[in-house]
């Protein structure tokens, strides 16, 4: 598994596994909980997307998202692991997503899905 495809299962994995806990503490904030689903979505999409693709990982631009993505997934986990307000992690989670969002955008056709 290439680093960027890691960094995308990394994210996806960490959301899902939080997803409850992230949810639960929106005290049934519809637009909260609205607002996170929406996220949790384009981080499955951004993994599931990129799965069968190539990412040609010495490509700079590759690689500093893939940096950014690690960083970013340790203030992603602190803000999902301890929950303190919503809308903070709200921004954590989107700020993560759209970094990740770049990455995925940065597959090539072909891989696994292309035969090759």
């Amino acid at each position: 598994m290439t680093d960027a495809l890691q960094a995308l299962q990394d994210q996806y994995d960490l959301l899902t596994a939080r997803l409850p806990d992230v949810l639960a503490a929106c005290n049934g904030d519809a637009c909260q909980m609205d607002a996170i689903n929406t996220q949790y979505a384009a981080s499955q999409a951004n993994y599931f997307n990129a799965i069968n693709k190539t990412f040609q990982d010495d490509d700079p631009d590759v690689m500093s998202l893939v940096d950014q993505m690690k960083k970013e997934q340790t203030a992603l986990t602190a803000a999902v692991t301890e929950i303190g307000e919503v809308a903070g992690v709200i921004t954590a989670i989107t700020t993560a997503i759209q970094t990740g969002t770049s990455l995925a955008a940065r597959v090539t056709s072909g891989g696994l899905a292309a035969g090759g």
